[in-house]
């Protein structure tokens, strides 16, 4: 086949890889700059298929899969393990794509398979065949990937990479003894078909799996995140109870306490009495609400939060705007408020020195409701897409409370936001609301 035709195929197996890669990342680029980049990573791809060295086949596979690897991350975002695992998934399905082609065209024809490779006519009736194959179960693949949230730990990845990698080692060990057995018998061309099937059934079933473990792991996160949201909700509510106990008994005792103060000055007892009307006067203050903002919801969360600020040390300011009844349901709310301060109190817990405050802001603005929380902070933060992995050694049932807020407020259409700058720290969430008067 000529070289034109030869750096084709090259092309179209470089276009199959990013086609995978594409619909499973996220890139670092938009526009013209995205198309750009893909483009010539392509291309870039096609010509190190073509051109490079004449090495051992796996040891060609496992450069190109370095050298693809290292476009990709130039190229998307997201963890260099992620991006390993759709490069081989790609490379592995081009593989047993060329395999089953070959064997079958070889089996049928009763030619050497590598006979074909040196027939120009029967070389490009094999590779069409090889890559509508590979077209067919790409598009298989990404169908099912689309239905997957990959969000596991990081060593399931790698476990899954270090599994597709010998997968297709393996495949090329089969690639490079077909040509030996077959001059021995033309039979073994089905045998070896038969290999590549059942290599195929296997991966499938090692891809389902692993699709199993991530539905698993996201329904895991949903309850675990569902249990916060419930547990955040019981304690505003005992704090809520509490609360208006404190208040009751005060009222209930206002009777005995004006009779007592009633005698107090009666026996011209002013000093006892000022001090037992301060008494009263400080029990009152104790249960009035410290945020009135309109809404039963932000307020229950932001009293409650603010009296956990009080027993850690914790300097909270609150500048909040009048907040009429909202159509955000009440748990979507608390997942987004609680899970942001209590971030921030964590964040401040473990402050050795520095000034340690919250200040916040909420506000309805044209329709938005808009939700402002900066806090400082001393740990290290390890940010990428806008999210930040958990300082905490159990990260299998950590760092959901970003999460949880940024589900909470894409449900409805809203966006949440952190930066960080001269280690403060801020977070921003604006929800589009419908004001129910």
């Amino acid at each position: 086949m000529s070289r034109t035709i030869d750096f084709m195929f090259s092309l179209t197996e470089s276009i199959l890889i990013y086609w995978l890669i594409n619909c499973a990342m996220s890139s670092r680029f938009s526009g013209t700059k995205k198309t750009f980049a893909i483009v010539l990573a392509i291309l870039i791809n096609a010509a190190f298929i073509q051109y490079v060295p004449d090495f051992p086949i796996t040891a060609r596979f496992l450069l190109y899969f370095i050298f693809s690897l290292i476009l990709s991350q130039i190229i998307y975002t997201g963890k260099i393990f992620i991006k390993a695992f759709f490069i081989l998934v790609a490379n592995y399905i081009i593989l047993i794509s060329d395999i089953i082609a070959g064997n079958f065209a070889s089996y049928l024809i009763k030619i050497n398979i590598q006979n074909i490779l040196n027939v120009s006519i029967t070389s490009f009736a094999f590779s069409i065949l090889a890559k509508l194959l590979s077209v067919i179960l790409l598009m298989i693949f990404i169908y099912y990937f689309q239905k997957i949230k990959f969000e596991i730990p990081q060593r399931y990845w790698i476990i899954m990479d270090v599994i597709v990698l010998f997968l297709a080692i393996i495949l090329q060990f089969i690639m490079e003894i077909s040509p030996i057995l077959q001059e021995e018998s033309s039979e073994y061309s089905i045998y070896i078909f038969g290999i590549s099937i059942g290599f195929l059934i296997i991966s499938g079933l090692v891809i389902f799996f692993f699709g199993e473990i991530c539905f698993y792991h996201e329904k895991q996160k949903e309850n675990y995140i569902l249990s916060m949201r419930n547990h955040s909700l019981e304690q505003q509510l005992n704090y809520h109870e509490s609360a208006t106990a404190d208040l009751k008994r005060v009222r209930h005792d206002i009777n005995k306490n004006l009779t007592n103060i009633s005698y107090l000055l009666k026996q011209n007892n002013i000093n006892d009495s000022v001090a037992y009307i301060n008494a009263i006067t400080k029990a009152l203050e104790g249960t009035k609400s410290i945020v009135n903002c309109g809404n039963d919801i932000i307020d229950a969360i932001l009293n409650y939060k603010i009296a956990v600020c009080k027993l850690h040390n914790l300097d909270i300011r609150i500048d909040i705007d009048h907040i009429p009844h909202l159509s955000i349901d009440p748990i979507d709310l608390t997942a987004i408020l609680a899970n942001i301060l209590d971030n921030a109190i964590e964040a401040l817990d473990i402050m050795e020195t520095g000034e340690r405050y919250i200040s916040g802001r909420i506000f309805c603005y044209k329709n938005y409701l808009s939700i402002v929380v900066k806090n400082p902070y001393s740990h290290q933060l390890i940010m990428e897409n806008n999210k930040i992995d958990t300082h905490k050694a159990d990260k299998l049932h950590h760092g959901y409370g970003l999460a949880s807020i940024r589900s909470s407020a894409e449900k409805y259409g809203g966006s949440f936001k952190i930066y960080t700058e001269n280690s403060i720290f801020s977070a921003v969430v604006m929800l589009p609301i419908e004001i129910n008067l």
